[in-house]
């Protein structure tokens, strides 16, 4: 069985997007720019292994940003296999966040509004439900990054 394994079993690399830590940081965070996308934590391209498929790499980008432990394992695997249905929702998830970003820039910069203020506009359609002790500090949190990174470059 042994020889089987070794025969139909794929090569493994180091995870590209964790580097073999099997925790994406801030440094890996950093080295595929994705500041504004992604937190530290366990590394959803190698599912916290630190080893993936030989051929992973070219079936799906290392810094893509919908590959994350949030998905469904399902949802994953279709990703993995170029599912087209997987692929718009993995752009339509791009195009949201670049449109998140854009609106917070051009809230604060053009609007002139402050992050709290453009905290509580985000906050409006929850108006009338219960609000998590730490959603609004964390979006605000995500807001005052976004505007920092702006001020960086």
């Amino acid at each position: 069985m042994n020889l089987l394994n070794k025969l139909f079993t794929k090569s493994k690399i180091d995870c590209p997007r964790c580097l073999g830590k099997g925790k994406v940081d801030l440094e890996d965070i950093k080295r595929l720019k994705k500041e504004l996308i992604w937190l530290p934590g366990k590394c959803a391209y190698c599912n916290g292994l630190g080893k993936v498929s030989s051929d992973m790499p070219t079936k799906v980008s290392v810094d893509n940003s919908y590959l994350t432990i949030d998905i469904t394992q399902e949802e994953r695997n279709k990703l993995i296999n170029n599912d087209p249905d997987a692929i718009e929702r993995a752009n339509h998830f791009d195009a949201e966040i670049d449109d998140y970003i854009k609106q917070v820039k051009y809230l604060h910069f053009v609007a002139k509004l402050e992050a709290n203020m453009i905290a509580d506009f985000y906050l409006i359609p929850k108006a009338n439900h219960e609000i998590l002790p730490n959603e609004k500090e964390d979006l605000l949190n995500y807001i005052e990054k976004i505007i920092n990174s702006e001020k960086e470059n």
